[in-house]
């Protein structure tokens, strides 16, 4: 499987337990009732994988590009993560130490799957170009 169709299936693999991991937990049960986590874990994906769709982009070009989709990346997990915690405490009493710590979670899963799947993926461009 290349890296980028195991890099997708981790994303499936990650919103699956994002999203049931409330149910499953009973310390952060309470976001299992609320819009907020599904739209925030799932945000957080889908900027994940547009973020590596990116950097998959990149890698034939010049090795500038593939660093600026690198950060680029970085900037939009962050931002994202940062707007949705955010907006979660300025407006909502409850949870917010379970809803920042689960965000914040999701986040770091992410981003080791961003950077694991994204070294994966420079490995085997440079293997290609010393064989090819």
């Amino acid at each position: 499987m290349t890296p980028s169709r195991s890099f997708y299936l981790a994303m499936v693999l990650l919103a699956i337990a994002a999203w049931t991991a409330p149910s499953q937990w009973r310390s952060i049960q309470g976001l299992a009732d609320t819009w907020w986590w599904p739209a925030t874990s799932g945000s957080l994906i889908l900027v994940s994988a547009i973020g590596f769709r990116w950097m998959e982009r990149a890698k034939d070009a010049s090795p500038m590009q593939f660093v600026a989709a690198v950060n680029g990346t970085t900037a939009l997990k962050l931002f994202t993560t940062l707007g949705w915690i955010t907006a979660f405490l300025v407006t909502q009493e409850g949870l917010k130490k379970e809803f920042t710590f689960s965000t914040f979670a999701v986040f770091l899963l992410c981003t080791v799957a961003v950077a694991a799947f994204g070294m994966k993926m420079s490995a085997k461009k440079e293997n290609n170009e010393t064989n090819g």
